[in-house]
């Protein structure tokens, strides 16, 4: 009877039983549900509300063009659609009881603010350079193979690891990174099973890594390196991190929690190059280091989309119907849609949040207002 005892008792401590009960009680709305990831660790922004966000009554974009975006946007399933003008927020539409103050699950589009941390960090001296081997500071990789995986090869999802993202069975890669109770464990299993770029993976992995390589490098925690270094800089309110286990890692491939204005203060920084108002918060060569594009994959950057993802890009799933009416559109991209649009060309930013869309099409709202604001005949 005791050894029985002491078996059942090894099974129950071997057992993850968040791994278990996670998907059991998954949410129907895991964008706007916010409240059903626990734990999580806080993330200090700039004070309650934040920065007061500068809005106007009036803009130049068309009446009709405007309409447009919005008939789009609540026809699939949105729960805010903003749109910032030259700086001013000219558009704050919600939807389905959802509010200005309401925090959602940007889902990948976190995966930008790992970026957006890593050029920070080269800036600041803790890491050297995109082509350091990631063993100079993932220790546990020293004398593995996968330790020649650089960081440009994380931030490019080139680095040739298994990418394993099946959602039905608890065994899959995707699954345990997101629903395990120890993400960095989960991450650092992972094989390789091709070399380092030779093939574009959209592998969720990769930002975890890379997550894990800021951390080491910082010597800081993903959480408060993102609140000190973007996220009181941005002026925002307080967002939060989903962690794996009580004081455990936070997951920056999956699940940052912020409010609609708050993903649009990082489409403005981006927008002005790194800059908020007089402050350099992100260097401005990174930023455009961001915007080029993967030597392997024409529609992404570093953690950046930099390109629709038209039928013309196969190694991609499509979200367009067109390409951009204006070229130098960039995106960040969360799941079911998740968007914050950046377009410098027209001085404009747009954040698209919602649950999962019935028919997306990433070249209707960047493109109706930009091709309001082109002058007749262009």
């Amino acid at each position: 009877m005791v050894a029985l005892v002491g078996l059942l008792g090894l099974a129950y401590n071997s057992l993850d039983w968040r791994l278990l009960s996670r998907p059991i009680t998954y949410p129907d709305n895991p964008i706007t549900n916010a409240d059903w990831y626990q734990p999580q660790q806080r993330v200090a922004g700039a004070g309650p509300g934040g920065s007061p966000m500068p809005a106007s009554d009036t803009t130049e974009i068309p009446p009709a063009a405007l309409q447009t975006a919005i008939a789009f946007a609540e026809a699939q399933n949105s729960v805010a659609l903003l749109v910032m003008h030259r700086d001013r927020l000219v558009l704050e539409q919600y939807w389905h009881d959802h509010s200005a103050d309401r925090p959602i699950n940007g889902m990948s589009m976190t995966k930008t603010l790992v970026a957006l941390l890593i050029g920070i960090a080269m800036e600041e001296g803790h890491i050297t350079s995109l082509q350091d081997p990631i063993a100079t500071y993932i220790d546990e990789w020293a004398d593995d193979d996968r330790g020649q995986i650089t960081l440009a090869d994380l931030l490019y999802m080139q680095s040739g690891l298994r990418n394993d993202d099946r959602t039905n069975t608890l065994q899959s890669d995707l699954v345990q990174l997101y629903g395990g109770s120890d993400v960095h464990r989960t991450a650092l299993a992972i094989p390789a099973e091709e070399p380092p770029g030779q093939q574009f993976a959209y592998n969720n992995v990769n930002s975890q890594l890379a997550a894990i390589v800021l951390e080491r490098a910082t010597g800081e925690s993903f959480g408060d390196y993102l609140s000190s270094r973007l996220w009181q800089p941005l002026g925002s309110d307080d967002g939060s991190l989903w962690l794996d286990r009580p004081g455990g890692h936070a997951k920056p491939f999956c699940c940052f929690f912020a409010t609609a204005q708050d993903w649009l203060r990082v489409g403005q920084m981006i927008l002005h190059q790194g800059r908020v108002n007089a402050t350099q918060v992100v260097p401005a060569a990174w930023i455009q280091q961001m915007q080029t594009a993967s030597p392997l994959e024409p529609t992404f950057g570093l953690h950046l989309w930099i390109k629709a993802r038209t039928s013309a890009y196969p190694q991609v799933n499509q979200a367009a119907s067109a390409p951009f009416a204006a070229p130098d559109t960039v995106y960040l991209d969360g799941r079911y849609h998740q968007r914050v649009y950046v377009i410098p060309a027209y001085d404009l930013v747009i954040v698209r949040i919602g649950e999962h869309p019935h028919a997306w099409d990433d070249a209707v709202i960047p493109n109706a207002l930009v091709e309001g604001l082109q002058p007749a005949g262009d």
